[in-house]
């Protein structure tokens, strides 16, 4: 049986990423993808979408109730680095049916997917595992050695949050957030917030969607 999926994220470059780990198997069928937070329309049915929360300040739990309530979208599940307690249980109290860790290489990303599609809940267990997404899952900056989480900094510093707004936003500790910042400015050859989102911005890799 084919499993149609969806994949909705700001980013460009997070949706095609994402959806080149799915396309090398033979029952998963990319049936929509959403960038940018305008329009969270499924046009088609989907067994299941996947919401990467990547780059956002929070997790915008309108639009991902927005997606539960849509009766095209049969399983919604959350794709995220922040596997917090609140964060999970707010988000299968709103309806959804799992929160997968974006650590998963991209063959536990399928498996999960099926499970969720057969109708299981999934949670992943991060477990602490230091392990980046799996090959293929693209995100900006990636080629100049950022890793996904100090991708992910960089994008929220670029929108002029704080490292405390940062820390509170991905649920990380301000001294994490703080060293994310230092490789940053290490990786790119900036040496203030500035610099560093002045060479995010002309980039265009955070342009959103």
């Amino acid at each position: 049986m084919t499993i149609r999926v969806a994949v909705f994220n700001d980013f460009e470059v997070i949706v095609a990423g994402l959806v080149g780990m799915l396309e090398e198997f033979d029952d998963l069928e990319v049936v929509g993808v959403g960038v940018g937070g305008d329009d969270r329309t499924l046009h088609q049915t989907a067994d299941v979408v996947l919401y990467d929360t990547y780059g956002r300040a929070g997790i915008p739990w309108g639009e991902i109730s927005e997606l539960i309530a849509q009766p095209t979208a049969r399983h919604v599940v959350l794709f995220t680095f922040s596997l917090d307690d609140h964060v999970v249980s707010h988000a299968l109290d709103a309806g959804a049916h799992g929160c997968l860790w974006k650590g998963l290489s991209r063959q536990e990303l399928a498996d999960a997917i099926r499970r969720v599609a057969a109708g299981e809940v999934v949670v992943s267990d991060a477990d602490g595992r230091p392990r980046t997404p799996a090959e293929g899952h693209r995100w900006p900056f990636d080629d100049l050695g950022l890793t996904a989480r100090e991708s992910e900094v960089l994008a929220l510093l670029s929108e002029g949050l704080p490292n405390a707004r940062i820390a509170e936003a991905l649920y990380l500790s301000t001294e994490t957030v703080r060293s994310h910042v230092k490789q940053i400015f290490k990786k790119l050859g900036a040496h203030t917030r500035s610099e560093a989102t002045a060479k995010a911005l002309r980039a265009g890799a955070f342009s959103r969607r």
